[in-house]
């Protein structure tokens, strides 16, 4: 009897774990005022797409699109709607700041950037870096700072269907 109970209970805590995770993992929406902020500047923009994201403390959602020329661009909201600032995607690595690479070898012993954004602060100095990498047969994202402070470090969860974005799920660790 003592060990279905525990079952049962074990079970029930599964249950509500994966409950709370599974909004995570769910795009967000999109509010109709960013919507219109972006097809005024955009008219020609399909394939939005929504995420939450925290940069330079501040809670963000972030709207991935492809413009006229199938380029995929990345735009920061405030929650009252306004645009805060865009992530730049880094062609070259050698680009990244060396402090912020220091810090990923830190890390992680050997490890292979796949993509790599840039994210400018509008309100002051500083920059910070979303980074996705592969190490030790994982794929992770990194929230980083210019200065190599690792602000977000999560494990890949899954990957939206055409896009490069990557949604993650859990805890920093």
């Amino acid at each position: 009897m003592r060990k279905s109970l525990a079952s049962t209970f074990g079970t029930g805590l599964l249950v509500l774990a994966v409950a709370a995770h599974a909004e995570a993992i769910h795009p967000a929406s999109i509010p109709e005022i960013v919507k219109r902020d972006i097809m005024k500047r955009h008219p020609s923009a399909q394939n939005l797409q929504g995420s939450h994201e925290t940069h330079f403390g501040k809670k963000l959602l972030e709207v991935s699109y492809k413009d006229a020329d199938g380029q995929t661009l990345l735009e920061l909201f405030t929650s009252h709607g306004d645009l805060f600032t865009n992530e730049i995607l880094i062609e070259d690595i050698d680009e990244i700041q060396p402090r912020v690479i220091a810090r990923l070898k830190k890390e992680f012993q050997q490890y292979a950037i796949q993509k790599a954004e840039l994210i400018g602060n509008p309100n002051g100095v500083g920059e910070e870096y979303e980074i996705y990498l592969k190490a030790a047969g994982r794929n992770w994202k990194i929230s980083i700072t210019d200065q190599g402070v690792i602000l977000d470090k999560q494990p890949e969860i899954l990957k939206q269907k055409g896009l490069t974005k990557v949604i993650y799920v859990g805890a920093p660790i």
